[in-house]
């Protein structure tokens, strides 16, 4: 065990070139997982709390305050001590986090040693480069617009045109019999379908930037004992379901537009060669659907199935099928959907490889005898062409050589590693009974927030001690051995010191992990290997309603819902008779989508579950309806003009007024004539100036009204401002204290739309009035700026807690994947509580009669998400003095 240091001497830090991908979408996890890319490019898997650990870690800031920080935006408290124990043996030591001492001394702890990354037994070997990653990501955005659906209809229309023509009478036998008569030919082949395959390859890569994602380079390498080319496509894994399978199919879809340009040629030619050339890019096709290795079949079936790497689940899944064995945890924390499909792969290709591996072994040495047989025959036929001057000869004999060549040494390779990992699990097998110790039990307490999620619990067991060399390489299980020497409490034991334990343990980083295996400097997708070169690309809070697992060893599953048990009435007391204890919990059905379509066509005969989305939208409308004790004043600003600051008020009033049932009011508080009203289409001439006139005669909601209009789609009401050409003096500070204080009497949510100058009388005083504030901005550099200088501003001028809680708007945002929406996102999220991105739209940029239906559906979940932010905090007191 570490020694003692006080812990304000510790400032953490990510280290430089860290990234932070965000979240992965369509996971076959229960709990939301999360990307992180190492500077070395390895990319890593975390859980929610590690990401946000991570976003918050900065060495200008105290344990204390990035505790702190991560304690509002994840609504539970986490401790200094808890924060200490988890970065210093949890993320340094997998090159997450850096000491910010150590690293302005002596040397950085995460750079004191290397880092571990993945190198799975089934992956490739023997890499190198092809095609640089820059001359890959321009040929990808030359190629990128081939994935536009209507070009994609037509390829493929044209390709089973042509196959059809071609294969109805093709004579493949003679065709055949013709190339084995001249065996130069089979070097043209050989370069043909070598072509091809790197034709496929810059289909993964195309496929890739299309979706908004950035290629890495074209290699070649080694798999198992065949030579096979791979592409870096890791970055596709920030995209959504839709966007990987289009990356992992990407590579099919060019092999396709070579079928399609070969059999043109051989319908032109009658080539028997091109026809021999054609039947073998169909059976490689067809091959690279194939899920048992890690071609791209395989990687299809993880993105259908949301789980990164099915090998890694081979040992825990066959654990959990033996009966009278717990569910692994590793299997726990899967989907039901994700579950059954992994588990049904497990099932079908463990006896498949089992038996190859059994072949492999039993006719080794024959296979030996076979190769060194065909070696030396090829080399003294190469040796006799070469003195005979046969220059066609001498080409295959090279070509022979080298395709034998590369099977022994990838035989060897696997040898090796197969070796490695036996004796790695010797090792692990004579220390297995060890004290270990799990590191995140009880690390966070309940926060304050009601109804806040927690993550699922999980005992000591949770760490599974998986062998690395057959599975892959378990970061979590590895820092689990290496913390070894550590007393392990009994399962749901209280923490160590200076961990809170009031909560059941809780492992925050279960799911940190490599889904992708690239043992290199640069992340590498491996899309798979296969015959010629071919390639292939290599966790959220149960639903409402559903439970999270029960950890290894402990109760089953409880009866379904819809099954009545008597016994659980007894002992009830008038007050526990409720409908859900004498009726059970109703069951959820789904609302929306083809599954409300199914129950509706079969009358109710097939009721099927909400999907994933919908539970996700759900799920932000309960946090937008968290409730509200009073009023809650929200400032929306901005530093610049034109970054669409009254957009958003309008977006994020109408969702709050659409999804509450309270009342909210939007005030156009710009002191040079804002043009809020109009964007509801106001139909009320009484302004804010008439307001504050009749203050006094404002008693009741009804009259209220009358100084307000109201949006007939939202019920949103706006307040609007003076746009009088006579005026000559703006509002100041004591005026907009006075609409606030009178707001204040009818209004459960008012949304306070300033100006932009932070130094304005008005707008301070407007400051003084938040209880939280939302900072739109530009996703650009100039807008990031500004951004970073107003909350500078802020905490100078005593609004550092305004700052922290604070809700960060990229407004217009074009390209999700820039680069540089990246960076601001990453420093603001060091900052504030949250930061949303609202895509460009096409009605808010009109600047017209704006409304929640006429938004695309990206952007009104964006605001949705901005509201549900804004809503985490409504259980906490006012900031602002009442």
């Amino acid at each position: 065990m570490s020694t003692t240091i006080g812990v304000d001497e510790h400032r953490w830090a990510r280290p430089v070139g860290t990234t932070l991908l965000g979240e992965v979408a369509g996971s076959g996890l229960k709990a939301p997982a999360f990307l992180v890319r190492r500077p070395d490019g390895q990319v890593v898997q975390v859980s929610a709390l590690v990401n946000t650990v991570l976003a918050r870690l900065d060495p200008r800031r105290t344990p204390a305050q990035v505790a702190d920080a991560v304690s509002v935006s994840y609504g539970r408290t986490l401790t200094v001590e808890g924060l200490d124990l988890l970065v210093s043996v949890k993320l340094a030591p997998v090159g997450l986090a850096d000491d910010a001492a150590h690293d302005a001394g002596a040397g950085a702890r995460g750079r004191a040693r290397k880092a571990p990354t993945a190198n799975p037994l089934l992956s490739l070997t023997m890499r190198g480069t092809l095609v640089p990653a820059g001359v890959v990501r321009r040929l990808a955005r030359v190629l990128a617009p081939t994935f536009r659906p209507v070009v994609v209809a037509l390829v493929l229309a044209a390709w089973v045109a042509v196959d059809v023509m071609i294969l109805a009478d093709a004579q493949v036998i003679d065709a055949l019999a013709v190339v084995l008569q001249t065996p130069v030919v089979m070097v043209g082949i050989f370069a043909l379908t070598t072509l091809c395959a790197l034709v496929h390859e810059l289909g993964h890569a195309a496929a890739c930037s299309y979706g908004g994602a950035t290629p890495g380079r074209i290699g070649v390498g080694v798999y198992l004992v065949a030579p096979a080319f791979f592409t870096n496509v890791t970055d596709s894994y920030r995209l959504g379901r839709g966007g990987r399978l289009r990356t992992d199919l990407g590579g099919l879809y060019f092999t396709v537009w070579c079928l399609l340009a070969v059999g043109t040629a051989q319908l032109v030619t009658d080539s028997p060669v091109l026809l021999v050339v054609l039947v073998l890019m169909h059976v490689e096709a067809f091959e690279q659907l194939l899920p048992a290795v890690r071609l791209d079949g395989y990687f299809v079936l993880t993105d259908l199935a949301g789980v990164p790497d099915l090998f890694a689940r081979i040992g825990p899944v066959l654990r959990s099928v033996v009966p009278g064995r717990p569910v692994d945890p590793r299997v726990a924390d899967m989907r039901p959907g994700a579950r059954r499909a992994v588990t049904a792969w497990v099932l079908c290709v463990v006896p498949l490889l089992a038996a190859g591996v059994v072949w492999l072994v039993l006719n080794l040495p024959a296979l030996t005898s076979t190769a060194v047989d065909a070696v030396t025959h090829q080399w003294s036929l190469l040796s006799a062409a070469w003195s005979a001057h046969d220059v066609a000869a001498v080409l295959v004999g090279i070509v022979s050589l080298a395709l034998l060549a590369v099977p022994v040494a990838g035989l060897a390779a696997l040898a090796v590693r197969t070796l490695q990992s036996g004796a790695a699990l010797g090792r692990r097998l004579l220390t297995a009974r060890r004290p270990r110790r799990q590191i995140m039990d009880s690390t966070l307490t309940p926060g304050t927030a009601p109804g806040a999620h927690a993550a699922p619990a999980a005992g000591p067991g949770d760490v599974p001690d998986l062998p690395a060399s057959a599975q892959g390489f378990d970061l979590l299980a590895a820092l689990s051995r290496s913390a070894s020497v550590l007393q392990a409490p009994a399962p749901w034991a209280p923490a160590a010191p200076g961990l809170s334990a009031a909560a059941p343990g809780l492992n925050a980083v279960a799911g940190l992990e490599i889904p992708r295996y690239v043992p290199e400097p640069e992340p590498e997708l491996v899309r798979g290997p296969d015959p010629a070169p071919a390639a292939g690309k290599p966790a959220a809070e149960p639903p409402a309603g559903e439970a999270a697992e029960p950890p290894a060893g402990e109760a089953a599953e409880p009866p379904a819902a819809d099954v009545f048990d008597p016994t659980r009435l007894s002992g009830l007391t008038a007050a526990e008779l409720t409908d859900e204890t004498v009726l059970g919990a109703p069951r959820r059905l789904a609302t929306t989508g083809w599954r409300k379509a199914v129950r509706t066509g079969t009358h109710g005969a097939v009721a099927l579950g909400p999907g994933r989305s919908e539970v996700r939208r759900d799920t932000l409308h309960d946090r937008v309806r968290a409730p509200i004790d009073g009023t809650r004043r929200v400032v929306v600003m901005s530093r610049k003009g034109g970054v669409g600051k009254t957009s958003v008020t309008v977006g994020l009033g109408a969702t709050f007024a659409t999804l509450r049932g309270d009342r909210v009011v939007a005030v156009d508080a710009n002191p040079d004539a804002g043009n809020l009203a109009n964007r509801i289409a106001g139909d009320c001439d009484r302004t804010i100036t008439d307001l504050i006139h009749d203050a006094g005669a404002v008693d009741s909601f009804a009259t209220m009204r009358r100084y307000t209009s109201q949006c007939p789609e939202s019920r949103l009401e706006v307040l609007a401002s003076d746009d009088d050409a006579r005026i000559t003096q703006a509002l100041d500070r004591a005026a907009y204290r006075k609409v606030v204080g009178v707001l204040d009497h009818f209004y459960n949510l008012v949304l306070l739309d300033t100006g932009t100058g932070i130094l304005d009388s008005a707008n301070q005083g407007l400051l003084a009035e938040a209880d939280e504030l939302v900072l739109v901005l530009r996703p650009a550099l100039d807008g990031a700026r500004a951004g970073a200088q107003t909350l500078d501003w802020l905490e100078e001028h005593g609004y550092p807690e305004l700052v922290r809680t604070a809700v960060v708007v990229l407004n217009g945002v074009t390209e999700a994947a820039d680069p540089a929406v990246h960076v601001i996102r990453d420093h603001f999220a060091q900052r504030c509580a949250h930061v949303v991105v609202v895509p460009w739209d096409k009605t808010l940029q009109a600047g017209g009669h704006t409304t929640l239906a006429a938004l695309q559906p990206r952007t009104r979940e964006a605001f949705m998400e901005v509201a549900a932010a804004l809503a985490d905090s409504f259980h906490t007191s006012p900031r602002a003095v009442r």
